[in-house]
């Protein structure tokens, strides 16, 4: 339980700190960046830059300075600090951010590390200006007689006012029931009553109607003092805090909107949410909460760019505005996440009904130059009558839903999902998996099932494929179709990868020490790998305390993993993979959005068609088309080629005769524990041995060529 809580925990912390848009960063003690988890404003473009001592460059040359002095101060006493400095972001320009950086330290009292967090606070900040520079402006204002300075008979009912009554407030100097006219009519017995008690007399605020149109907002304030006869005189000041008011305005919006889409953010979306239920008053309707999120944002991202993905999200926002009642809420929650509060949803049914009439206003095909992208949305839904919801208990069951329609869209069902009692049960089934892999790794029951890899033209094993098994005590070995929702807990997913490259380094250094020719053997590469101590990192090292060649040992990432959370940490880490020796094979290739991107990008030397091209080759011509084109397309890059899920004897002929080199499938070999691939092994040895012999025996037995009679002779 604690291993998946804690992983829990570190996604939901993750999403926050994605959802706000924040800069987090991780340094060694001098400074250096090693890792980058969220890049915020910034982008991911940006990450690389960020590497080392890169990170520099971002900071406005006007503010480096001041950074590195209060930084300096900082690493000699050991505390963190924080301030507001300018960073600048792919777009071009630069953007005020709030910086903290704390140390963490060793027990001997140094420093080890440095853990940065930078947040976007641009719109406030300049808000924050703006109210800075109308305060100066009062003061000037005051000095240069911009208010207007009165007094007051309150017995009489009458006032005299300044010459710059006409400018300001655009009535004259003694029109009292004019000024008093202007004013708001909910304000004006404020302003009565606070020049009746006597004393210092003050109103904060009121709101005034200007005879050219203008709504202002004026704060009065006023002392009284009796005349030598008596009578009450209040001598007072008003002066225009509109600039004020619409500063605050603005900062108000820039804390509770999206700068993007305009929309409400999360906590403005929150708090709306908890104002429409509890409402005892109609306690027959309900309330509805619509969480929806883009399958597969992160490729549509890649694909598009950044401007086209801001414009997508842009389009989402209006056309959900458009699509919904008056009353209903629309927010941006994060990232591609929009909430929607349905606040009159008479029933569940109707809740999605709405829903699945936003999903096809949402979704839309995009035309690239060479293909055709298709956004899809997927929604959880939560449902209750507005007496019994609670806001926060919404919210956390729309979250599950939308959890479970992105997985089931993902298997090509629905993608609308209602929250009911079975979704509670599966989030729990969830946490108790967790729960359960992270025992059967303490009990090391986590190990490698082989597939072998098979040389088509020679039908001899060139190679494994390591699979994660669940050798599980009561129900025997359990493929990941059991588990492989631990994969989506980065902590967890780490684990399994250490842990199966340990028992795979093992087993490659028995089969090396026998003589055996096993090939590489490929490891698969989970998002979580690639993190600050993940398997992508500590690989090469495993390979030389094992003293293992690091040809015998290869890679396989899908293009999920690049389009996934931490995508901008993989790059780095297969340029690091492949310096050390390791090859690099690019899995499922032909399903993702931006494969010949990849292949382009990134240090590949094997690409794995997909089982889906091979699986109706036989009988489908536009697959059969495909593969030829993959193969081809191999050749001309110099890309080994290995053709999954092959199941037939025609596929394998079909694959020979198209010159693919090398294929996998359950017609070739099944995957198998390591006591089968050792004597598969074996076996193929003593195969190549015998062999061998045989051509040695028919080689010595055979004449050799007959010599001319008459050789040498002239």
């Amino acid at each position: 339980m604690v291993a998946g809580d804690a992983a829990g925990d570190a996604l939901r912390y993750l999403a926050l700190l994605e959802a706000g848009g924040g800069l987090i960063w991780q340094a060694d003690p001098d400074g250096r960046i090693r890792a980058v988890p969220t890049a915020g404003h910034v982008g991911r473009a940006a990450i690389s830059l960020m590497q080392g001592h890169g990170w520099l460059t971002l900071f406005h040359p006007d503010d480096r300075f001041r950074f590195l002095l209060q930084a300096g101060r900082a690493r000699r006493v050991g505390r963190a600090f924080e301030g507001r400095w300018r960073i600048g972001i792919p777009a071009g320009f630069w953007r005020w951010h709030r910086i903290r950086v704390v140390p963490l330290m060793n027990e001997d009292g140094r420093i080890h590390e440095w853990v940065g967090n930078a947040l976007d606070i641009h719109e406030r900040y300049l808000a924050e200006g703006r109210i800075a520079g109308s305060e100066a402006r009062l003061r000037l204002a005051l000095s240069a007689a911009r208010m207007v300075a009165w007094e007051y008979d309150p017995e009489a009912g009458k006032s005299s006012r300044t010459d710059n009554s006409w400018t300001i407030l655009g009535v004259a100097p003694d029109d009292f029931d004019g000024y008093i006219a202007n004013m708001h009519p909910d304000d004006r017995a404020v302003f009565h009553a606070a020049y009746v008690k006597g004393g210092s007399m003050r109103v904060p605020e009121l709101r005034y109607r200007h005879p050219d149109g203008r709504m202002l907002w004026l704060s009065s304030r006023g002392l009284e003092r009796r005349d030598a006869d008596g009578r009450r005189r209040i001598i007072g000041v008003t002066y225009d805090i509109t600039d004020r008011k619409v500063a605050e305005e603005e900062i108000w919006r820039a804390a509770n909107h999206d700068p993007l889409t305009g929309l409400p953010n999360r906590a403005c979306f929150l708090a709306s949410l908890n104002q429409h239920v509890g409402n005892d008053a109609d306690c027959g309707s309900g309330v509805a909460i619509a969480l929806l999120d883009y399958l597969d944002f992160r490729a549509l991202d890649a694909a598009l760019g950044h401007e086209g993905a801001d414009a997508l999200l842009r389009r989402t926002g209006v056309r959900l505005r458009e699509k919904l009642g008056r009353d209903d809420i629309v927010a941006r929650i994060g990232g591609d996440e929009f909430g929607v509060v349905l606040t009159d949803a008479v029933s569940a049914e109707e809740a999605v009904a709405v829903a699945q009439a936003l999903t096809e206003t949402l979704a839309e095909d995009i035309y690239q130059a060479d293909h055709i992208l298709t956004a899809r949305v997927c929604v959880g839904l939560a449902w209750s009558t507005r007496s019994e919801a609670e806001g926060e208990t919404l919210f956390r069951q729309a979250q599950t839903a939308l959890h479970a329609a992105k997985q089931s869209a993902r298997r090509g069902a629905a993608s609308i999902l209602l929250f009911d009692q079975e979704l509670a049960r599966g989030g729990a089934r969830r946490v108790g998996m967790a729960a359960q892999i992270a025992r059967a790794l303490d009990a090391r029951e986590i190990i490698p099932y082989y597939q072998p890899k098979i040389e088509l033209d020679s039908g001899l094993v060139c190679g494994f494929e390591a699979l994660a098994r669940w050798r599980h005590p009561e129900r025997g070995v359990l493929t990941p179709s059991v588990f492989g929702s631990a994969f989506d807990m980065p902590e967890l997913a780490r684990a399994i990868g250490r842990e199966m490259a340990r028992q795979v380094l093992d087993d490659l250094r028995g089969w090396i020490d026998a003589g055996l020719a096993a090939g590489p053997v490929a490891l698969n590469l989970a998002a979580a790998d690639f993190g600050e101590g993940g398997l992508a990192w500590t690989l090469p090292d495993m390979l030389a305390e094992s003293a293992i060649p690091a040809r015998y040992c290869a890679v396989e990432v899908t293009e999920r993993v690049f389009l996934g959370e931490g995508g901008g940490a993989v790059a780095g880490a297969l340029t690091y993979l492949d310096r050390a020796g390791i090859r690099i094979a690019l899995d499922d290739f032909g399903t993702g959005y931006a494969s010949l991107v990849h292949l382009k990008q990134f240090p590949v030397s094997e690409i794995k068609i997909d089982r889906s091209f091979i699986r109706d080759l036989e009988t489908d011509a536009e697959d059969a088309a495909i593969v030829a084109a993959l193969l081809g397309l191999a050749r001309a890059l110099s890309l080994d080629v290995t053709a999954e899920g092959v199941e037939t004897e025609a596929q394998a002929a079909f694959l020979r005769d198209h010159h693919c080199e090398m294929a996998q499938g359950f017609l070739l070999g099944k995957p198998m524990g390591r006591d089968c691939a050792s004597a598969l092994l074996t076996r193929q040895a003593l195969d190549r041995s015998i062999s061998h012999r045989r051509k040695r025996v028919i080689d010595a037995e055979t004449p050799g060529p007959v010599q001319p009679l008459l050789a040498g002779q002239g």
